[in-house]
């Protein structure tokens, strides 16, 4: 049995004894908030500490709490320094904001050119065109203070049609340019594709003063025989044929066939034979 000098002890610690604190959340920088019109002006986060945010026109940093950050936009500090700094700007120059607003039609060709330099990338790096599914949605996130970004319009079907019909017809052109002005040799090598269709594959290799060294490009992809062939025997006939399908497609585009200063394929005798033969 206790003593009550015991219990009397245990009492006088209960009262003494002070509560743990408990430890305090500290919320992290969120980047929706700069999508918010009334905060994205003057708001940003603080590189030095995430929990901190800060504000560009009082200099100031404090916690990035909403509660916080809503109570420093409605004090008199604030709004008096901002509306100092909009006068100040108003005076000397234009915002880059009101430049692009004032321009409509610079700022559609600028979300245009930004998406073709998009779908070139994609084309460069051999990127998935699902990702741009993706992408499109995210860049807006990433720069919210961009009008551009938030303007691009670029997924899966687009950027394919892009690369296909835009960027592809002018490196066409641009090829079809240069074979017309440099000599050139000619790589060629049949092939079958998945549907069972015979095709040429025709690469073209010339020196481009552009960029001082000799370059290997892509000309074309030729269907040899319609669907209506079933003879597909390598006779002298299918021979000339080859050969008038694979001169004709340069001769389509007015490149001269003087230009022509090399053939290269394979070693089969289809195409490298001493007689009746593509080379010969």
């Amino acid at each position: 049995m206790e003593s009550d000098g015991d219990s009397a002890t245990d009492r006088e610690d209960s009262l003494t004894r002070v509560p743990a604190k408990r430890k305090r959340y500290k919320q992290k920088f969120r980047e929706e908030w700069l999508l918010n019109k009334e905060y994205s002006d003057w708001l940003r986060k603080d590189s030095r500490d995430l929990s901190k945010a800060v504000c560009n026109v009082c200099n100031t940093s404090f916690s990035a709490e909403i509660s916080v950050i809503k109570r420093h936009k409605e004090g008199t500090k604030h709004v008096n320094n901002l509306k100092r700094c909009s006068a100040s700007t108003s005076k000397k120059q234009q915002s880059i904001v009101s430049v692009f607003k004032s321009m409509p039609t610079n700022e559609k060709q600028l979300v245009k050119t930004s998406e073709i330099k998009l779908a070139a990338f994609v084309a460069e790096h051999k990127v998935s065109h699902n990702v741009m599914n993706h992408l499109a949605d995210l860049l807006p996130k990433l720069f919210p203070d961009s009008q551009i970004a938030k303007d691009i319009r670029l997924k899966r079907t687009k950027v394919q049609a892009v690369i296909n019909n835009c960027i592809g017809e002018t490196e066409k052109e641009n090829l079809i340019s240069d074979l017309k002005s440099q000599m050139f040799s000619i790589l060629i090598d049949e092939s079958t594709d998945i549907a069972v269709v015979k095709t040429v594959a025709v690469v073209v290799r010339y020196f481009d003063p552009m960029i001082g060294k000799v370059i290997t490009r892509f000309w074309n992809l030729i269907q040899l025989f319609d669907e209506k062939t079933t003879d597909h025997v390598a006779n002298a006939e299918k021979l000339i044929n080859i050969f008038n399908t694979v001169i004709g497609s340069f001769q389509k585009y007015e490149i001269p066939t003087e230009n022509i200063i090399g053939f290269g394929s394979d070693g089969c005798n289809t195409m490298m034979g001493c007689n009746n033969s593509v080379s010969s």
